[in-house]
């Protein structure tokens, strides 16, 4: 008699969680964030040769193809 019970309530219950799971991932597709979001990548201007250019990564600091000077982000 013991698995009966234990299924009934077991089913119930696991069928209860797998649905708000799916309205969980549900909601997250619909407002988007599940999306990926494109990254902007920083522009950066040289200060010794004025060479305008940009980096994917995110440093502070960035060296100047042309020069090889390390140079701040410009603000947007």
């Amino acid at each position: 008699m013991t698995p009966r019970i234990s299924a009934a309530i077991l089913l119930p219950t696991a069928l209860a969680l797998g649905a708000v799971v799916v309205l969980w991932i549900q909601h997250m597709v619909r407002d988007g964030m599940l999306r990926r979001r494109p990254r902007r990548n920083a522009i950066y201007r040289c200060e010794s040769c004025g060479h305008v250019y940009e980096d994917a990564r995110n440093v502070p600091l960035a060296t100047c193809r042309r020069c090889g000077i390390l140079n701040e982000a410009v603000r947007r």
